[in-house]
């Protein structure tokens, strides 16, 4: 039986009325449409669902019309919306069967593409992820001209009369300190249990302020970016359940360290053979080739940021992490780790990037990052020593973005190892909405603008 037919017999036998068809625009927002049970066919896998005007999202397309293709690998019930099941959808051109070129999805697909062409079976993407969970958020968003406001409070906040609070850093406490170990559980159960998606860890974050952490298995290229929308889409729908208010922005709390996205990647030739493990290499058991994957990490890490850390917020978190644009296996700070823990198993070895945040479209973030460790091991470029390896010179004059615009402005000077991966359609409207997004951050009156500058 294919994974189609098992759809339609699960949506027949257990009383699904609605379908969710989830997708994702440039930003890597979700978008969705509901469907009655009633419009899903089997052909509807193979020619999409006419449902609505999805020029509504993406604009008016040069390719023709736009109709959804849902991925029956992607099936699961909303457990807080019984009668539904959701499946992530692609974006493609009615009647033709090619893919629309702005759906963030098809970058992802791209790229695989790629990786099979350098002789890749497979590549394998983990994620550690960070939110805040916040009891109470209320935003003045209707008096912009007098004050901007935000209210968010927290039974852990340090500014909160709660004694629960953690005056100093967040990261591993226990509970009752860690008040949403249970909520965190549940996004973690929910993951599992109804989405298939797993967790192979969760703990309270580095920063005080409930702070969560997660860490992803690894999964596909695609399917690790859908399992990050889906941990999203999860913790917002619990959050607002009980009130609450679950956020991913980067830098949501003044003075904490704010949330952040690894992505550690293996490249795979075969089932045997992992393209980054060299058991007789001394520092990492790395491999030349992936010392060249660094390179290329390193090589294009300022045009990176604009798809790793892409909203001005972005880099007021990253000015604060002060990660420095070379390699280590021991050292935090170091924008690339080689996790070394474990020695002689080659299933562990891959290579960490730390350079992004929760706020990157993670179908766009995975690829870019690929493609840049891809150009490193085609060009062959060298990553230099490892930070900590004394007496040798290490690749770190580099710097990293110190803004948006100027993460636009290093991409627009190194677009190469992107070609052919990201369609130009979808990097141009991509620019121009970063460019719009840093046109309003700097017209923008912050709270702390007033306070500091009102009375020069």
């Amino acid at each position: 039986m294919s994974a189609i037919d098992d759809v339609l017999k699960y949506i027949a036998t257990n009383e699904i009325r609605w379908i969710d068809l989830q997708f994702f625009d440039i930003k890597g927002k979700m978008h969705r449409i509901s469907v009655s049970n009633r419009n899903l066919e089997e052909s509807s896998f193979g020619n999409g669902i006419h449902s609505v005007d999805l020029n509504e999202v993406f604009g008016a397309s040069p390719q023709g019309e736009m109709v959804l293709l849902p991925d029956p690998d992607t099936l699961a019930r909303l457990p807080w919306e019984p009668a539904t099941v959701r499946m992530i959808c692609d974006v493609v051109i009615a009647g033709k069967k090619e893919r629309f070129l702005k759906d963030p999805r098809y970058v992802a697909e791209r790229i695989e593409t790629n990786l099979s062409a350098a002789g890749i079976k497979n590549a394998l993407v983990g994620s550690e992820i960070d939110c805040y969970l916040f009891d109470t958020t209320t935003a003045d968003k209707t008096t912009r001209s007098r004050g901007t406001g935000m209210i968010m409070d927290s039974r852990e906040a340090k500014w909160g009369p709660s004694p629960l609070s953690n005056e100093e850093k967040g990261a591993y406490v226990a509970s009752p300190y860690d008040s949403m170990y249970a909520a965190r559980t549940q996004i973690c159960e929910t993951m599992e249990d109804s989405f298939g998606m797993f967790v192979d860890a969760h703990w309270h974050g580095k920063s005080p302020t409930a702070q969560q952490s997660f860490q992803m298995a690894e999964r596909g290229l695609k399917s690790a970016g859908d399992a990050i929308n889906t941990l999203k889409f999860i913790t917002k729908n619990l959050a607002n359940a009980v009130n609450a208010t679950a956020t991913f922005m980067p830098y949501p709390v003044e003075g904490e360290r704010g949330n952040s996205l690894g992505v550690s990647v293996s490249l795979w030739k075969s089932s045997d053979s992992n393209v980054f493990y060299e058991p007789k290499d001394d520092y990492a058991q790395l491999s030349q080739g992936g010392r060249y994957f660094i390179g290329g990490l390193l090589e294009h890490a300022a045009a990176l940021c604009l798809f790793t850390a892409p909203t001005p917020n972005s880099y007021k978190k990253l000015m604060l992490d002060g990660k420095k644009v070379g390699w280590s296996a021991t050292k935090r700070d170091a924008l690339v780790q080689v996790p070394s823990s474990r020695k002689n198993v080659k299933e562990t070895k891959r290579i960490l990037y730390n350079g992004a945040d929760p706020a990157a479209n993670p179908y766009l973030a995975h690829a870019a990052v690929v493609a840049a460790g891809l150009d490193g091991i085609k060009n062959k470029i060298d990553p230099g020593d490892a930070v900590e390896v004394e007496g040798k010179k290490a690749k770190t004059e580099k710097v990293l973005p110190g803004s948006l615009y100027d993460a636009i402005s290093a991409l627009e000077n190194d677009t190469r190892f992107i070609k052919g991966v990201i369609p130009s359609e979808f990097l141009g409207d991509y620019i121009d909405l970063k460019l719009r997004q840093h046109k309003e951050s700097i017209k923008g009156i912050s709270a702390m603008e007033i306070q500091k500058y009102f009375n020069v």
